[in-house]
């Protein structure tokens, strides 16, 4: 995305209007590539909540397993201050429908080798994983 386009979705975003914030948060999603991923990265450092959950959409589509101990990090600080984080948990539960069995590998082996709230939120999105061929009940 170019610079200008950016920048126009990151100042909607930071809107009080709601259905402001709400299309942009949209236009983040459906615009991003992943030559916006290390942008991307940086928005899941934001104290805004909001900011934090547009973000996770196209992170979870665009860079999948790679970015998890980022995203589940930034999922985490959304509990911590209070927020229920359901558009957060939907985000990341597109990891395992779009990459089957390579996310059931990776968010096991991050399970594994995590400890405390990572290890417990892997552990969680562990089980929404399927192995190719398996259906879930």
């Amino acid at each position: 995305m170019n610079l200008n386009a950016w920048n126009e979705i990151m100042s909607a975003l930071s809107e009080r209007d709601v259905s402001t914030a709400v299309d942009a948060a949209s236009k983040l999603h459906t615009n991003a590539s992943t030559e916006d991923i290390p942008r991307l990265l940086s928005l899941l450092e934001s104290a805004d909540f909001f900011i934090r959950e547009a973000a996770a959409w196209p992170l979870a589509e665009l860079a999948g397993t790679s970015v998890l101990p980022q995203l589940l990090t930034a999922y985490q600080r959304g509990f911590d201050e209070g927020h229920d984080n359901d558009g957060f948990t939907a985000a990341l539960l597109e990891i395992p429908a779009l990459f089957g069995s390579q996310a059931k590998r990776s968010i096991a082996t991050l399970a594994g080798t995590s400890e405390g709230t990572m290890k417990d939120n892997a552990l969680w999105l562990l089980e929404f994983c399927e192995e190719e061929g398996e259906a879930k009940e």
